[in-house]
């Protein structure tokens, strides 16, 4: 399961770093230390570094740029590690977390922070989510463990969703959403501008009518030509979802047997792979 233990590793990492104190400043009820960034996008488990003074790289002055001091972010880079968007996870939110309990629904409003625990006991949230605000954030724990067993509906700008299944379907409505290391079991559909998806698998059909979307290290069950206006992908590969059928658990079935290629089709310019 090479993908999955690289996706893994890298939340692995994020989490306990975050508990041990080893670098970085966590802020009271935030579930992501402060001062880090990964770095996604030139290899396949991704660069975990610190935002300081003694860091002068690309990724590390668009954190500062794009989030402030005070944030965690994901970078997305592309295979020569120029930065093409950056998650910023900030310390001024509203937080809310789903614990042991499972809630049937959810709605977000401005600058809130869903976060969905680490305990792998079923869907946190069994209905649907919705992001009626903006800035609004789904921070999990991993898809493995951090579970929703409806749809996730983005109705606001700038939202950001994070580490976590989504059993239904995924519906972009609006500009700036950004998702990494995400699992959808339904369909993305894509109808606002400026989307970034980064380290997710998704095993429905994929349709962008929005423009400037970002598709990085993603993998793929069905779809194996993506469309989209000024489309930018890197690395980017599909999978044969039948494996889960032989036993695999859905996320070893993304990484079961040969990649297969995953074309991007840029309609205002050149295809990107």
């Amino acid at each position: 399961m090479r993908t999955t233990i690289a996706y893994m590793s890298a939340l692995v990492c994020l989490c306990a770093c975050a508990k041990s104190g080893s670098s970085g400043e966590r802020a009271a009820d935030m579930p992501y230390r402060l001062g880090q960034a990964l770095v996604i996008g030139e290899n396949e488990g991704g660069e975990l570094v610190s935002v300081d003074e003694s860091c002068d790289s690309a990724a590390c002055q668009a954190v500062r740029e794009r989030c402030g001091d005070q944030a965690y972010a994901d970078v997305v880079v592309d295979e020569s590690g120029n930065v093409l968007d950056v998650l910023c996870f900030r310390a001024n939110a509203q937080v809310r977390e789903v614990g042991e309990d499972p809630v049937p629904e959810a709605q977000l409003g401005n600058n809130s922070v869903l976060v969905l625990d680490d305990t792998a006991d079923g869907a946190d949230v069994t209905g649907d989510v919705v992001l009626t605000g903006n800035n609004a954030t789904i921070y999990g724990q991993g898809a493995d463990v951090s579970v929703i067993g409806g749809d996730l509906d983005i109705d606001k700008n700038n939202a950001v969703v994070r580490g976590v299944s989504i059993a239904g379907d995924v519906f972009i409505e609006k500009n700036n959403a950004q998702l990494s290391f995400t699992e959808i079991h339904g369909d993305l559909r894509i109808e606002g501008n400026n989307v970034t998806l980064a380290k997710c698998v998704v095993f429905g059909d994929v349709i962008i009518n929005g423009v400037n979307t970002v598709l990085v290290q993603n993998r793929f069950a069905t779809a194996r030509s993506i469309t989209g206006k000024n489309l930018t992908c890197n690395g980017n590969v599909g999978f044969d979802a039948d494996v889960a059928d032989a036993g695999a658990g859905d996320a070893a079935a993304a990484d079961a047997g040969a990649a297969i290629p995953v074309e991007c089709d840029d309609q205002h310019g050149g295809g990107n792979h």
